[in-house]
Parts: structure tokens; sequence; C-alpha cells
């Protein structure tokens, strides 16, 4: 599959001390397939990922889903032990720390199949009215006074509006904006294209929450054992069994 390909390694030395093993943690996530979902199997590949590593540490995960805006305001106030997947922002990192990355993933532009526009850097952005999600990392690329941003708490109100001429472009990630699309109604699919040339190649992490205790040794045992398994090649074969299909999908 082709995002197996996004991924990316990373190499440290391993140490399998834990001192804070056996403590189960609360991920929370949105709605962002294939890598998370209330209803994929498994909840997405990021899910079996971090689940999977953290097994390995002595640690059973669970996963709550929120709209993307609570379920960071969950983890900074410590209701929640971190983000199961998030790109990383100067503003996050003041109430979170992050693991090394575990996957890679390119946001790209989406457009009106009808529209002549070429993206070739941000000053092509100038002018336009982009929909864009609340709380999501790539806003700090386009503060700009000369785009305007027309937020939304979803990408599919964000495809409505666009095939709808509401808005110039949105962006997403690929992969998700592939999926999305093409659960959206035919003329909507029929009326839309992604922009091949990404808007931006983004790294994704797990996140803990500074305000729980260990925070630090439980993420350095993540990176230990995710690292491990990569040099090993157990992360590979992982990688070959995920599911990323939605729950009642054969």
């Amino acid at each position: 599959m082709k995002w197996i390909h996004t991924l990316i390694f990373f190499t440290i030395f391993l140490d399998f001390n834990n001192p804070v093993e056996g403590a189960e943690l609360k991920m929370g996530g949105t709605e962002w397939s294939p890598y998370m979902g209330s209803e994929l199997q498994h909840h997405g590949i990021a899910a079996q990922i971090v689940t999977q590593i953290f097994s390995q540490t002595g640690h059973q995960v669970e996963f709550k889903f929120f709209p993307w805006k609570r379920t960071q305001v969950l983890v900074k106030t410590g209701q929640l032990d971190g983000l199961a997947i998030a790109w990383f922002t100067k503003e996050r990192a003041e109430t979170m720390v992050y693991s090394k990355p575990y996957i890679r993933t390119a946001i790209v532009l989406i457009k009106r199949k009808d529209d002549p526009f070429a993206y070739n850097g941000i000053q092509d952005l100038d002018g336009k009215n982009i929909g864009v999600i609340m709380g999501y990392g790539y806003l700090k690329k386009i503060q700009s006074s000369k785009i305007q941003k027309s937020f939304v708490k979803t990408l599919e109100q964000n495809l409505r509006k666009l095939a709808g001429g509401r808005i110039d472009l949105t962006m997403e990630e690929k992969i998700n904006a592939q999926i999305t699309i093409a659960s959206m109604p035919r003329e909507i699919q029929a009326a839309l294209t992604i922009i091949e040339n990404p808007f931006e190649t983004k790294e994704l992490h797990i996140t803990l929450s500074k305000n729980i205790p260990q925070h630090q040794a439980l993420l350095d045992n993540f990176n230990r054992v995710l690292a491990a398994m990569i040099k090993d090649g157990r992360y590979q074969r992982m990688l070959d069994h995920l599911d990323p299909t939605p729950l009642g999908v054969q």
C-alpha cells in the first residue's frame, strides 16, 4: 500500500528499563482516516503502531476520540495522557513533549477541477480564500494577511464549500484527502482535484502531556522501543500486517 512508503525510520540505542511499567495510557485522537478513527479496525494505522510499541514497554493504550481542538485542550490539561498522532508546533510543545517521528505525510492543496490555479510556492496563495480546520498545525504557514482563511471543523465541510465555489482552496494530508473525497457524493468527487505539488511535507509524532507523571520516561521508552523494532525488522513486519479498513468492510 502507498501509505507504507510514507513511514520513516530513526535508530537509537535501546534500554528496556522502564520506571513506569504497567501504566494505562489514554491517548487522544480525532477522525483522520487511515491513521486514526473510531470506526476503523483497531482505530487505524497510527493507533495500531502506537499500541504495539507501547505494549513492548508494558503499557496498555486506550484511545479517546474528540474534535481536534478539544482533544488538544484535554491533553494540555492532563485529562488525556497524550496525542496519538500530531504534527510538531511550538504552541503544543509548550505543554507537551514529542516522540521521535514515526510517519511522514504530505500536506496538499485541493481545488476545483475547472480552476487553472497551479501551486509553486506560498506566494501563489496571496488573495486566495482557503478553507482550513480549527487547531491544525499548518495554520502557522498561512498567517499572511494576504491570505483569507475560512474556518470549519471538518474536511467534509471544506470540500462541500469548495465544490460550491464558496472558497478557492482547501488543504489536508494527502491520504486522508484522497479517502475523504472518495467518500463524498459523486458530484463533489467530480468537481475536485488534488494538486500534486505538496504544500508541505510533515512528520508525525505522539505527544505526552507535561502534566502527567513521568512523561519523559514514558516518551523515552517509546522512542527506544520504536528504534529497536526498526533496527531488528519487527517494525516493518508490523507494517505489513496493519489494517486501515473501516469496521465491517471486508
